[in-house]
């Protein structure tokens, strides 16, 4: 199985929130095990990176079951923090997917990772900062963001199914190539 599809299974799995009572059908964490599993497959210098990211925030996954609260944007000064702190590694595990992706496909560049990156930094800010701003400006800035950030993450699913095409036809050519010599 080809890296940009495992990665889009564990993408997957952290964007489906389908719950029966307080029981996750797809939590995330399998998600982020799926991607460290993805990244140990690869030989890119970016990918022990991302392991290590997928790895921890599959811990603190399993901990926002436990304990959701410190994930949610609170006044609490340690909970923000903690959840500050996870939303940046977030976003190096993307820039480490990101990285991976076009070392595996060379030649293959693309605005869409810093615009997306960008964007989850935005949102990091509004989220966590903008709690502190009038009730009414911040529901208007979180539903803009939130809106924005979900069409953004349907485009990344697309972009990483079209990788995941021409990792394919790579792998094949390279085949091809093999079984020629």
């Amino acid at each position: 199985m080809n890296f940009h599809k495992l990665i889009i299974i564990g993408i997957l799995f952290q964007f489906f929130d389908i719950n029966f009572g307080t029981f996750d059908i797809f939590p995330d964490f399998i998600g982020f095990i799926i991607i460290v599993y993805a990244f140990s497959k690869v030989e890119a210098q970016y990918a022990k990176l991302g392991a290590i990211c997928a790895t921890v925030l599959a811990i603190t996954s399993i901990i926002g079951i436990v304990q959701p609260e410190m994930f949610v944007p609170s006044t609490n000064l340690t909970f923000q923090i903690v959840a500050i702190l996870n939303g940046l590694l977030s976003i190096l595990y993307l820039s480490c997917i990101f990285s991976v992706s076009k070392e595996i496909l060379r030649g293959e560049e693309s605005m869409f990772p810093r615009l997306y990156i960008s964007l989850l930094l935005l949102f990091q800010l509004f989220t966590y900062i903008g709690i502190h701003f009038a009730v009414d400006l911040y529901e208007i800035i979180l539903l803009a963001t939130n809106v924005l950030l979900f069409c953004f993450y349907i485009y990344f699913i697309v972009f990483l199914w079209k990788r995941k095409n021409k990792e394919n036809r790579l792998s094949r050519r390279r085949g091809s190539k093999v079984s020629l010599d």
